[in-house]
């Protein structure tokens, strides 16, 4: 009967548990996921102490978030203790950041140069994009502000 209709504490639970993967930044939820809640306290697994201690300094945050969400949760505490980490769910998948597009003018002119030789076009922008990254050279995309006339 259950996996038809669950009990309401369950149906909290997987609210917030998908709260916590889908709001919170990739850098927590690959070293932080909830393993329980129970009588409103949230357990939450953590990969080593010294996350256990960052995400202790960001608790209010966290359960203001939370609560805000879920409030039929009644959710008033959340412990992080080091343990081992749930599989993530196969719905979660990090958004990789969108590929820089670079011009070759922006490079400095050597390196444009030995760019210039690269035959594949998907292959050079990725060059381009990585060392446009590592010298910290402008986005192309970024438009200068407008000056009137």
């Amino acid at each position: 009967m259950r996996s038809v209709h669950p009990a309401p504490d369950q149906i909290d639970e997987a609210r917030v548990f998908g709260f916590w993967v889908r709001a919170l930044p990739e850098k927590i939820v690959m070293r932080a996921r909830p393993v329980r809640l129970v009588h409103g306290i949230l357990h939450v697994n953590v990969s080593s102490s010294a996350w256990a201690q960052e995400l202790h300094h960001m608790h209010d945050d966290l359960l203001a978030r939370i609560r805000a969400h879920s409030p039929q949760a009644r959710i008033h505490a959340i412990r992080f203790r080091v343990g081992p980490l749930p599989e993530l769910p196969h719905i979660y998948r990090p958004v990789p950041p969108k590929p820089r597009k670079v011009s070759l003018e922006s490079l400095p002119e050597e390196l444009g140069r030995v760019l210039a030789t690269i035959g594949d076009d998907e292959l050079r922008q990725k060059i381009a994009a990585a060392a446009a990254l590592m010298l910290r050279v402008p986005d192309v995309r970024r438009r200068a502000p407008r000056t009137e006339n």
